[in-house]
């Protein structure tokens, strides 16, 4: 279902594509698997969406119950991701002068 949905994507994305069509050509962009091997496979939407309830600021506990996880070690520890940038506007949140 992924794999054929990517390609559907894919060739829209192609079709509508005018000077960028080169680029997106090239592009490992909607392609089920990338120029390094990885694999665009269902699982990695549950990392997505649980990445994304905690940058909203979902409550942690609340994420849990949504990715339907009998531990949050799970939720928080395995499935959410954040980056430097993530990192420093919670930073900021804090109401640091600037």
């Amino acid at each position: 279902m992924i794999r054929r949905d990517l390609a559907t994507a894919r060739q829209e994305l192609l079709a509508e594509s005018n000077e960028d069509r080169p680029h997106h050509e090239k592009s490992d962009f909607l392609k089920y698997i990338d120029s390094e091997g990885r694999y665009a496979v269902f699982h990695s939407n549950r990392h997505t969406f649980i990445t994304n309830l905690s940058l909203a600021g979902v409550a942690p506990r609340d994420a849990q119950e949504l990715a339907r996880h009998s531990d949050v070690r799970l939720t928080m520890n395995v499935h959410s991701h954040i980056g430097l940038d993530d990192k420093a506007k919670a930073i900021w949140k804090l109401g640091v002068p600037g």
